[in-house]
């Protein structure tokens, strides 16, 4: 079915865009200012602004056993703070304990409504040039590492890591296991310097819970843009907040922070999954997301 949504205010990156969209089996055909001569139907977007989902970590997702408390935490954590894609991570203590997790937790999330991203934690310590091939051969997006010693980075051997990673180029993201904020600031300092004069695919800082991911972040995971974005070709996924002068200037991780609950609309790959208030959940109806390329824009 084609139909076109007319001047809808398109919200990216703090860039506010009256457009029209020409939509056609789940996908955003087209977008350009007008549609004049297109004989299909219309609908007038003026009194909304559109944005894409957001795209969260949580980990508390996989830890659910029982298929109701799943859904109860889906929606209201994610769902409803327009987050339609979650990244969440393995904890893995072995190389040969991957491929097991990764196959068992696609199994748990056979009833989850949106879809997630299946990243790997390990110690420091377990990282090896053999631990990043298995994940390569995984085709895990992003490895979160976990950080004691700051001064154990120095024993990495950085060079054959980055030939391991090579060409799949999954970054790195730091876990700073200090409880002391001086300490984990010095900890971010190191880490960030360090990655940069080896020339790794990495994010410099740690990844916040329950917070949408930045835009830098999702680019380098691969994540973007098929994710978090409203583009032309794109799924048809997006929220719609009502039109207000007092949140055309603002990011849409402020928006996110401030004005969720503000949402009129959230569309999941052409489905509604949330009118106002009322969700429908749609078990089954989330998948795996498979990163082919990660930091493929920033190669």
């Amino acid at each position: 079915m084609r139909y076109i949504i007319e001047n809808i205010h398109l919200l990216k990156r703090q860039r506010l865009k009256k457009t029209s969209i020409l939509m056609e089996d789940n996908r955003m055909d087209l977008l350009k200012d007008k549609f004049h001569s297109y004989q299909y139907m219309r609908m007038d977007g003026s009194p909304y602004i559109m944005t894409p989902t957001t795209v969260m970590l949580d980990n508390e997702v996989k830890q659910m056993t029982s298929n109701i408390q799943q859904r109860r935490h889906i929606e209201e954590n994610l769902i409803k703070k327009g987050c339609t894609t979650f990244l969440f991570y393995l904890e893995v203590r072995r190389e040969k304990e991957l491929a097991i997790q990764l196959k068992k937790i696609n199994s748990q999330l056979l009833n989850c409504a949106i879809d997630y991203v299946a990243a790997v934690k390990i110690p420091l310590k377990l990282l090896s040039p053999s631990f990043v091939r298995t994940c390569k051969r995984e085709k895990v997006p992003v490895l979160f590492i976990e950080i004691e010693d700051i001064e154990a980075l120095y024993q990495i051997p950085w060079g054959w890591i980055k030939e391991a990673l090579f060409p799949y180029n999954a970054p790195l993201v730091p876990i700073f296991l200090s409880n002391v904020e001086q300490e984990k600031k010095r900890a971010q300092n190191i880490w960030s310097s360090l990655m940069r004069d080896v020339k790794i695919p990495s994010i410099p800082r740690e990844i916040k819970e329950g917070m949408p991911i930045a835009y830098p972040d999702l680019v380098k995971m691969g994540i973007y843009p098929f994710k978090g974005n409203v583009y032309q070709g794109g799924e048809v996924t997006y929220n719609l907040f009502a039109f207000d002068e007092s949140i055309i200037n603002i990011e849409e991780n402020d928006l996110f922070l401030y004005h969720y609950d503000r949402i009129q609309m959230t569309i999941h790959k052409g489905k509604c999954i949330r009118a106002g208030s009322k969700v429908y959940y749609r078990p089954g109806y989330g998948e795996l997301l498979e990163v082919k390329v990660p930091s493929f824009l920033t190669i």
